[in-house]
């Protein structure tokens, strides 16, 4: 019994351990080098960000529009599930500070985008050198709005796509 309350401690320690030790990386995303109040444009695979970022009290804002690219189907309307996310890193990808935007389910308006605002606030510097910027998405596109009664249910066609930080130990 001794032991495996022994082994058990051991194991969850080096959980925590581990856990301690992980960061978020985007090293695999696109992203740009950081530059304050120039409109830049990041295009990833299913959505294009127009953005430009300015200094704040201890933190940074980034604003701008987000829409969707020809990869996304034209049949596509609705967006049923969204979230986008600003990711602030260093030169070896990892992040330093990242804000995230949930949106509610609404037409998909491709030429019109989608408003962003986002808050980044590091809390270091991460490795010396140049910062990067870049978007994660998380996005469940429809036809068309569900009816009010099936409101859970998925009718017609759905296009799920997703781009985003990864875990790193």
């Amino acid at each position: 019994m001794r032991q495996r309350t022994a082994i058990t401690l051991l194991a969850l320690a080096a959980i925590f351990l581990l856990a301690g030790c992980s960061h978020l990386s985007v090293r695999h995303l696109k992203r740009q080098p950081w530059s304050l109040e120039t409109v830049q444009v990041l295009e990833m695979k299913f959505w294009r960000f127009e953005y430009a970022a300015t200094p704040g009290t201890d933190t940074f804002l980034v604003r701008g529009r987000a829409y969707p690219t020809d990869a996304v189907p034209a049949w596509a309307g609705w967006v049923q599930d969204l979230w986008l996310e600003s990711y602030l890193a260093d030169t070896s990808g990892e992040v330093i500070a990242k804000d995230l935007r949930l949106y509610q389910p609404r037409d998909l308006e491709h030429d019109k985008g989608l408003y962003f605002e986002f808050t980044l606030r590091p809390d270091r510097l991460g490795d010396p050198g140049q910062l990067f910027l870049t978007f994660g998405y998380r996005m469940k596109l429809t036809e068309s709005r569900p009816d009010a009664e099936d409101q859970d249910e998925d009718t017609g066609r759905v296009f799920f796509a997703s781009e985003g930080a990864l875990t790193r130990l």
